[in-house]
């Protein structure tokens, strides 16, 4: 059976795991919206005129918005900081 600073060892390293996948997480969430991005990039190169360059932009904004934005789960990595931070004071 497993005392409990070896429980308590294992518990940290289980924090700091999740907060690097949280990380990796969001990390791979504005990789895709790079490459999406140059997709709107490519579309403003080929438009016409400036008003379709403009709808481009108009686009390319929402997506930032409404897609990368919640992919990228700040509220999980706010969660992860704050274990960190608990796991920094219980060590002290």
């Amino acid at each position: 059976m497993k005392t409990n600073p070896e429980i308590q060892a294992l518990l940290e390293q289980q924090v700091r795991e999740i907060a690097k996948q949280r990380l990796q997480s969001a990390i791979n969430s504005l990789q895709r919206a790079m490459y999406d991005l140059e997709v709107y990039a490519e579309k403003f190169d080929n438009a016409s005129t400036d008003y379709d360059r403009a709808k481009v932009i108009n686009y390319a904004i929402n997506h930032l918005h409404c897609n990368i934005q919640p992919n990228i789960r700040i509220d999980l990595l706010a969660d992860s900081q704050a274990e960190l931070a608990k796991l920094e004071v219980s060590n002290a």
